[in-house]
């Protein structure tokens, strides 16, 4: 019903949820009436652009025409995000992650010459994570904590589809991170066919390890799950091998650092600044292997220890 109102009143797409999407984002960047547009179904959409429409005070009906114009400019066609692959748990969760984590090194960026100064470096980003000038996702004000894969996918749409850029700046963006993808996945591919994904007490202790031994990386949902611990400690790894370009500093330097001893300080100069993700995800299994050794001659040894009975005269 809604939807064929809203073609006769001569806006473009109704039926395309991206379209409606924009249109009521639209609304709220040039009425005084604020919608979120997140999760929402096509028809609950079109049901609130059509009350807009009808509401004489906001005179959204004059500038169909425009918000047509406005749409065609500024929303990239689906093939543009057909390398996403939705069902692709890893893949949806470093894209979300990457442009919930990059920022940029000018405030003014000129969409025309496409001169926009991205900024992938751990240390500036992690800086500039909550900057009102600095950071896109933030600005955008898009949710910052998905809690599935769905979710994450659904904002890399919206963040995109709401960014105040010209497409030609965006299909740029998105290029930079097909290709950071590329590198992660086929360049660097680090080993992680040892992490469990339904292995909750292994994926704890990864996520203890990154976030005591690596650099942590606070902008992913606090995991509860089994599933969440995983996709996060993956997302984590993934977006710090990629921005670190593969060299990942030395964990076993900054142990080092805090002793005082002379030997210490001898063993710190003959370790490596960086390491690169294989050698880190090495280590990582070399520990977690460690563990479970130690774990287990443990309780073997509990077991064969002779009880208080056995012991008396």
């Amino acid at each position: 019903m809604f939807e064929e109102k809203l073609a006769e009143r001569g806006l473009f797409r109704v039926n395309n949820v991206r379209y409606l999407k924009y249109y009521l984002f639209y609304i709220s960047q040039n009425t005084d009436i604020s919608y979120s547009v997140e999760s929402e179904d096509k028809e609950e959409l079109q049901r609130k652009i059509n009350m807009v429409i009808n509401n004489v005070h906001t005179k959204i009906d004059s500038q169909i025409e425009k918000m047509n114009e406005q749409a065609i400019k500024h929303l990239l066609p689906n093939r543009s995000f057909r390398w996403i692959e939705k069902n692709e748990d890893r893949m949806v969760y470093f894209v979300w992650s990457m442009l919930r984590f990059f920022s940029t090194r000018t405030d003014d960026l000129d969409d025309q010459e496409r001169a926009f100064s991205y900024e992938f470096a751990v240390r500036y980003c992690l800086r500039h994570l909550h900057d009102e000038e600095r950071n896109p996702y933030h600005i955008s004000g898009l949710n910052k904590l998905p809690l599935n894969s769905a979710e994450a996918l659904e904002l890399v749409y919206d963040f995109f589809d709401q960014w105040d850029a010209k497409a030609s700046a965006k299909e740029n963006l998105m290029s930079i991170l097909k290709e950071k993808w590329r590198y992660i996945s086929h360049h660097l591919n680090p080993n992680y066919s040892w992490i469990e994904p339904k292995n909750k007490a292994q994926n704890i202790w990864i996520y203890n390890y990154i976030k005591s031994k690596l650099e942590f990386l606070p902008h992913l949902i606090q995991p509860v799950s089994a599933t969440q611990y995983y996709n996060s400690n993956i997302a984590l790894l993934d977006t710090l091998f990629t921005c670190n370009q593969d060299k990942i500093p030395n964990p076993n330097r900054r142990r080092n650092k805090r002793k005082s001893s002379s030997n210490a300080e001898s063993s710190s100069r003959s370790e490596e600044r960086f390491i690169t993700s294989n050698d880190v995800m090495y280590k990582m299994m070399k520990a977690w292997k460690q563990k479970q050794f130690r774990e287990k001659t443990g309780r073997t040894s509990a077991k064969s220890k002779p009880s208080d009975t056995q012991l008396a005269p």
